[in-house]
């Protein structure tokens, strides 16, 4: 029998690293979908609710950072916590990374659909959603399929022409306003009482992603040093565009007809209210580049992800086989990509509207993050004491990030959401049984182990 391929060593810069987790953190959909909902909640405190959820996410960044900056390897979140915490909580820790990285991926497919209609429509024309979500999907697939460098490439590309526009939009808006403070925007005003805790629940969700340089650990140049940087890199890149941009909102749509979270399209709407109408249909344009990017970058890491789960055992050998011609997991890449696909055709087929799509299937997906961001945090302290490197600043890191996550959990069920949403932690929880319940009966070497 012939030597099983491997994935291409050596083969991902510090940008590449870099690129695809800024591109799966989707910093473009933050002002144009996710800003609405935020001020809904926060008002004029919104952009302190991105100071906060970044500053928390910091804490997990520094216990991912743990691990990535001594060992490397294959979608290593899911090896951190088997390694350290037992087999059978690296087999949960790996089903909620695929749950979490499936559902924005059908998320961003409804948002692409939304995008793509934006433009139709712009020139009279119609999109359908069906055609729309499998069309993108086919070619993330394709791309993802063809290599890891390639979707990092095209990932960055994608992802700086978008950014570039909302900050040429979001600058002009900042000048016409003038070198002045904003000072309402230091206090908390507008949303509900109470509404600045569950801001920065969402706002965490607009960073979920940000560990995904961890996967490539097989792939990265110099992976002890590159993928920590890029796992605190992505954080502070997005943290900093996502309170600069929401802070711009706030001030620019302070004079329109409707406020920021009665906004189907607010950077449109700015671009209309500053006689810069020019730049609406790029950002549509941007936005959906974006959003194939987010789409791509989870396919490609679901797929390590998975790779690494076939290899250990946990998933059928089948998702450890490596194309040789591309030295890509393309059976793992294929099957991600049709889950994914099948998630938002179902949901289109139920008549679920694509902002509906992005809205639910990222509240889905923050389930699996939260759940394995709060893994990897106690597997961080377990691992420090393992090397007799543990002292009381790491012990105090991996705490704070663990309390920190419950308190937002608790904000997942609290206040109790209206339906289908008050639905959703129970169905997580029945695809953990599902997926604990198949490792159990298996008979890999690490259920019996």
């Amino acid at each position: 029998m012939n030597a099983p391929a491997k994935l291409k060593a050596g083969s991902l810069s510090f940008v590449e690293v870099l690129a695809t987790s800024i591109a799966l953190i989707g910093p473009s959909m933050t002002p144009i979908l996710i800003a609405p909902f935020m001020y809904a909640l926060a008002g004029n405190g919104t952009w302190i609710a991105y100071v906060v959820g970044g500053a928390m996410l910091i804490f997990v960044a520094l216990n991912i950072n743990q691990f990535a900056r001594r060992s490397s390897e294959a979608g290593s979140m899911f090896g951190y916590v088997a390694d350290h915490l037992g087999p059978t909580a690296g087999a949960v820790g790996g089903w909620a990374l695929l749950w979490a990285y499936g559902f924005v991926a059908a998320a961003v497919l409804g948002a692409m659909a939304l995008f793509v209609e934006l433009l139709f429509a712009g020139a009279g024309l119609h999109a359908p959603a069906m055609v729309t979500v499998v069309v993108i999907a086919a070619i993330a697939w394709q791309a993802a399929y063809r290599g890891v460098q390639v979707s990092a490439i095209v990932m960055l590309v994608l992802e700086a022409i978008s950014v570039t526009i909302i900050m040429l939009l979001v600058v002009l808006v900042l000048y016409a306003h003038g070198p002045s403070l904003d000072t309402r925007q230091l206090t908390i005003q507008g949303g509900f009482p109470g509404g600045i805790g569950l801001s920065i629940a969402f706002a965490v969700f607009s960073y979920v992603g940000f560990e995904s340089a961890t996967a490539f650990g097989a792939e990265a140049k110099r992976p002890l040093v590159t993928i920590p940087r890029a796992v605190i890199g992505s954080v502070v890149f997005a943290s900093v565009f996502f309170i600069i941009a929401t802070y711009a909102e706030i001030i620019g749509l302070r004079g329109a007809a409707k406020p920021l979270d009665q906004q189907t399209f607010p950077l449109g709407t700015l671009a209309d209210l500053y006689r810069i109408s020019y730049l609406r249909v790029p950002i549509e344009i941007g936005a959906l580049c974006s959003a194939f990017s987010v789409c791509l970058a989870c396919i490609t890491t679901a797929g390590r992800v998975a790779y690494a789960m076939g290899v250990t055992g946990v998933l059928p050998p089948a998702f450890a086989r490596i194309e040789p011609k591309h030295d890509t997991p393309n059976v793992a890449v294929t099957i991600v990509t049709a889950t994914t696909l099948a998630v938002a055709v179902a949901a289109l087929l139920l008549r679920v509207a694509p902002i509906d799509i992005f809205n639910n299937c990222g509240t889905l997906s923050s389930f699996g993050f939260i759940l394995v961001y709060a893994m990897i945090s106690i597997a961080a302290a377990v691992y420090c004491r393992r090397l007799n490197a543990l002292r009381w600043i790491d012990l105090a890191v991996s705490m704070i990030a663990v309390g920190l996550l419950l308190w937002l959990a608790v904000g997942l069920f609290y206040p109790m959401p209206a339906p289908p949403q008050r639905w959703f932690g129970y169905v997580f929880a029945a695809f953990l049984a599902g997926g604990w319940l198949w490792f159990r009966s298996s008979k890999s070497p690490a259920a019996s182990g």
